[in-house]
């Protein structure tokens, strides 16, 4: 990284587009919640239960959409703290359960994206002198998949609402994160 550039500046700028272009693949989220549960629900076909939950999780979700997204984004800004030490744990609430889900949801991301995210952890290791993993960087697939996890249950989601819409986040927000990934391994790159 160049001397005269101050590392903290140049990450800080990176963790605050990051946020935002997952806000943006939240929206594409949001744009197509409906028709993902339509599409849950239609598989069920025959099981009234199952689709009842998706006809209702569609209400819930349009109702508590902007609660969801403030609630994610906010976590999402907390992990800015990490990359310079100021902060080593990310979540005081800590859950077990949440744990493995997040690293189920994020395992084909991070395998796929897996080249991008070691030049990024590279260079934020030499800004910063400090040497993450793939899992602990603020902007992982792992802490994008346990911050959203989460936001949702501080909303107080059940366990199987959750498990729907999980499936959701992997295809609308997980799988997109490449063109996110690039920008940041080349503004990384070019300071």
């Amino acid at each position: 990284m160049d001397q005269t550039i101050d590392p903290r500046n140049v990450i800080t700028s990176m963790h605050h587009k990051v946020t935002g272009d997952l806000l943006h693949l939240m929206d594409g989220l949001y744009s197509n919640i409906e028709d993902g549960l339509f599409e849950l629900a239609y598989r069920h076909e025959g099981n009234e239960l199952q689709q009842r939950r998706s006809f209702d999780l569609m209400r819930e979700m349009r109702f508590r959409r902007s609660n969801l997204i403030q609630a994610f984004a906010k976590r999402m800004q907390r992990g800015l703290e990490y990359w310079f030490g100021d902060k080593f744990e990310y979540d005081t609430e800590y859950d077990v359960e949440f744990d493995a889900l997040a690293r189920g949801m994020s395992e084909k991301c991070s395998a796929h994206f897996n080249m991008l995210l070691g030049n990024i952890i590279e260079r934020t290791a030499f800004a910063t002198q400090r040497k993450p993993d793939a899992v602990n960087i603020p902007i992982s697939p792992y802490q994008v998949s346990y911050n959203f996890l989460a936001s949702c249950r501080a909303l107080d989601f059940d366990r199987q609402s959750i498990e729907l819409v999980q499936d959701l986040f992997e295809r609308f927000v997980l799988d997109r994160l490449g063109p996110v990934y690039g920008d940041c391994n080349q503004r990384l790159e070019d300071s």
